[in-house]
């Protein structure tokens, strides 16, 4: 869980604030440029990609139907244990107890070809799976390497957390086509997914969740829905989802060293307030929208030590009243737009990131977005601007960052109120500062080292 105590972060626009005054009474006299060395403007270096969970195999699985009786049935071994199939949904509800072996699932229901296991480790699952609020269910391996999920032109089954407890460990999960033998790669028509809400705990740790969700609510991949439904991911991977991950009012989630690819629309996606979550040290690419995005309302988060490329869009978004968030120490590249996209969204800190080799802008904020400090981030070799504030963006600021070989502008600034403080190191751009707004804000050669732009070092709209 996170706490609801964010870092001391907050208080720098004070400071900030201070160092404007003192910065009103410094003469306007070129600064030293700095003895480090100048970054490459080269070409962008993936990184090695990690190798998958690694759980999944080739194998051979047909489906049968599940049969059409209902049963209720109390574990011979602990009659604490309640579990229900219900033949009308297809659907097996463990209502009450600790479920910690697919073998005891199994031997407490009347209809074992509801779920099977097929080969050592590897189970098919071919009804729904519902763990209610007075149950936990642990699926782990070695008894389970790959779960199964029946998913095919006929039907589709999930599985369901509702205010109970659902832990995956070392385990894959996929959907899976009887016929086909392989993984339901056509989401169009539905496909197998894994739910959390109503209060759940969901944690997965060491797993695979891969091939799963389509445009549906709910029904997106892997996703936590609702007030009081929380847990954690970790070490896991999770490719080619209809979304990779989503959460809906889920607070104080975790979401760790996980590596999230090839989705069909976001990688990363909490949504509708949910708030306080961690996230950190995650790969996020070939997404089909954006690598990490928090939507409408997420606040007081922290993104923090993430690699988000090669998204069709944005590499890490802040959007719709996502306040008071932290961007720290992420790399973002190779995105189909802005590394970083700040919009609509007040109290953002973008600190200490490296951002570069985007088709657009380095760092965008704007359509009102408000009080960004955006301090101490290595920006270079993006196709259009390095730092770019537009569409009303207000009383953001800019220290200390080190901006350079973007082909347009190192920082253009398009609206009113924004602030370039010292420390900023901007050089090899095509223009170095571009303010195309009225009245420009004051720039500080005194306080910034603004050198060796192709067309110019500071630029107004009346140049």
């Amino acid at each position: 869980m996170v706490s609801s105590h964010m870092p001391g972060w907050m208080p720098m626009r004070f400071v900030v604030t201070a160092l404007l005054c003192v910065l009103a009474a410094c003469a306007d006299v070129p600064a030293p440029r700095s003895t480090q060395p100048d970054l490459p403007a080269g070409t962008v270096v993936f990184p090695t990609p990690v190798e998958l969970a690694g759980q999944c195999a080739s194998t051979q699985a047909d489906v049968t139907k599940p049969p059409t009786e209902q049963t209720t049935r109390p574990s011979a071994q602990n009659p604490k244990i309640q579990i229900d199939y219900d033949s009308q949904t297809n659907t097996i509800d463990v209502r009450r107890g600790l479920i910690s072996s697919f073998a005891v699932l199994r031997q407490s229901l009347a209809q074992p070809d509801v779920l099977r296991e097929i080969a050592p480790g590897e189970w098919l699952l071919a009804a729904n799976l519902q763990v209610g609020k007075d149950a936990e269910l642990r699926i782990t391996a070695p008894e389970v390497r790959w779960l199964k999920l029946r998913s095919d032109a006929e039907e589709f089954v999930w599985v369901k957390v509702r205010g109970g407890i659902l832990r995956f460990d070392g385990v894959c999960v996929t959907s899976w086509d009887g016929e086909l033998q392989d993984v339901d790669k056509n989401y169009a028509d539905g496909r197998s997914f894994v739910l959390a809400r109503d209060g759940a705990e969901m944690n997965i740790r060491r797993s695979e969740l891969s091939y799963l969700g389509y445009e549906a609510n709910e029904s997106y991949g892997l996703a936590w829905r609702l007030e009081g439904t929380s847990g954690e991911i970790s070490d896991s991977v999770l490719g080619y989802n209809f979304y990779g991950l989503y959460a809906h009012q889920a607070s104080g989630l975790l979401v760790r060293g996980n590596d999230v690819h090839h989705s069909v629309r976001y990688g990363i996606d909490p949504h509708t307030a949910s708030n306080q979550l961690l996230i950190e040290q995650n790969r996020s690419h070939h997404n089909g929208k954006h690598g990490i995005i928090l939507a409408e309302g997420c606040s007081n988060s922290i993104i923090r030590s993430n690699i988000t490329y090669n998204n069709t869009l944005h590499g890490i978004v802040m959007y719709q009243h996502s306040d008071n968030n932290l961007i720290e120490n992420n790399q973002s590249f190779a995105n189909g737009l802005e590394g970083i996209n700040i919009n609509n969204s007040s109290g953002t800190t973008i600190r200490a990131n490296t951002v570069y080799g985007n088709t657009k802008n380095g760092v965008g904020v704007g359509q009102l977005a408000t009080d960004t400090m955006i301090i101490e981030n290595t920006i270079y070799g993006n196709q259009e601007d390095g730092i770019a504030l537009y569409s009303d963006a207000t009383r953001n600021i800019m220290q200390g960052n080190r901006i350079s070989d973007n082909l347009r502008y190192g920082i253009y600034i398009k609206s009113i109120g924004n602030q370039v403080v010292g420390g900023n190191r901007v050089f090899k751009n095509r223009i170095g500062v571009y303010l195309n707004v009225n009245p420009a804000p004051e720039v500080s050669k005194s306080e910034n080292e603004i050198y060796d732009n192709a067309e110019g070092d500071v630029l107004t709209n009346a140049n």
